[in-house]
């Protein structure tokens, strides 16, 4: 599928930025300078952190389906993860990122190399809906079980048994992550991702939607990458200095 790049994704892309953003101010007060923000730790909270992330990884999928060069795209946001990885474990082991949001997302660049062979064959909105029900079907496979309320199903603790099944979405109990993305459930938002842009094939260059834009949002959404990369490093700096001058 060949297209030329549209701003609204661009759009959406930042303003998922901007809401991470002000998220990571809260959880360094909360995690890092001894502030206590209660709401950060109830049910809206976790909605809210988990719907930006959920928007990032659909908008990958739906990207996926654009682009080129996969292999090389993956790579470069895997080294990110283990960079990010290396960085906060030896200097903050408390806070240690393994398999994070990039880790998952350059794995499921590579993971849809081959799936996209069986993928083909599936309708956009019979893939869609399949990926959404899976989601939410495995949505607690971390906590030990799989299923909907009113029907669950325990999974056998000898699954969850090292680094690798932490990867796939069976973590030990003594794994742990501030940021904790795994194959399973996240793979199903990134193919929803997918199948909406096969839906939305035959209007990506034509649909006047697609060219909303907003230019500071666009931009910071063309720039992603590199805003992920260096927007904790400048929050946490910017907040060490106020903090010491309010102290």
């Amino acid at each position: 599928m060949k297209t030329e790049r549209r701003p609204l994704i661009d759009v959406l892309r930042g303003a998922a930025l901007i809401n991470m953003f002000v998220y990571h101010v809260l959880w360094n007060m909360d995690n890092l300078f001894g502030q206590s923000i209660k709401w950060l730790h109830t049910p809206p909270a976790y909605l809210w952190q988990q719907s930006v992330a959920a928007l990032f990884i659909l908008l990958s999928g739906f990207c996926w389906a654009l682009s080129h060069k996969h292999l090389k795209r993956s790579l470069v946001v895997l080294g990110c993860a283990f960079f990010i990885f290396a960085v906060t474990y030896f200097f903050d082991g408390h806070n240690i990122i393994s398999f994070g949001v990039l880790a998952f997302m350059g794995s499921a660049m590579l993971l849809m190399l081959p799936l996209k062979k069986l993928l083909r064959f599936i309708s956009p909105w019979g893939g869609l809906t399949a990926s959404l029900v899976l989601f939410f079907a495995l949505k607690n496979i971390i906590h030990g079980y799989i299923g909907f309320a009113g029907w669950q199903c325990a999974l056998p603790q000898t699954l969850y048994a090292n680094y690798f099944t932490a990867w796939l979405g069976l973590p030990p109990d003594n794994f742990h992550s501030a940021d904790y993305f795994p194959i399973l459930p996240w793979l199903f938002i990134y193919t929803a991702g997918y199948f909406i842009c096969r839906l939305c094939a035959g209007s990506i260059n034509k649909a006047a939607v697609f060219n909303f834009d907003v230019k500071p949002l666009s931009f910071l959404g063309r720039h992603s990458l590199a805003a992920y990369m260096l927007h904790q490093p400048v929050i946490y700096g910017v907040m060490l200095v106020w903090y010491r001058i309010l102290n």
